[in-house]
């Protein structure tokens, strides 16, 4: 493996380890600020959604939705890729040589 190819699986691992780490911040963020939404629909600033939190009902907007239903399968795809990365990572360091012989 070239010498760019592995920078090129070093810069990947890094984008996707921090992609991983905003989207759980980005969890962290929402589920701390989603129950001090408004009561009652506010149109004006999009708050249309109803949400049940913690037995209350709060109104949500369209973004929040969304990130309600994505952020944990994005979180999980990054997941995925930054393990990748790493194994191309790992396997750019590793020097196994097998021999083989016929007779």
């Amino acid at each position: 493996m070239t010498r760019w190819l592995r920078l090129l699986w070093k810069l990947l691992l890094a984008l996707f380890s921090a992609c991983t780490f905003a989207c759980v911040a980005a969890w962290g963020v929402l589920l701390t600020t989603l129950c001090s939404n408004p009561r009652t629909p506010v149109p004006a600033t999009q708050h249309v959604n109803a949400y049940s939190c913690h037995g209350m009902t709060v109104f949500i907007s369209p973004l929040e939705n969304a990130m309600l239903h994505w952020l944990v399968p994005l979180g999980g795809l990054f997941i995925f890729l930054s393990l990748c990365a790493a194994a191309m990572v790992m396997h750019g360091y590793a020097k196994v040589r097998v021999r083989v012989e016929v007779r």
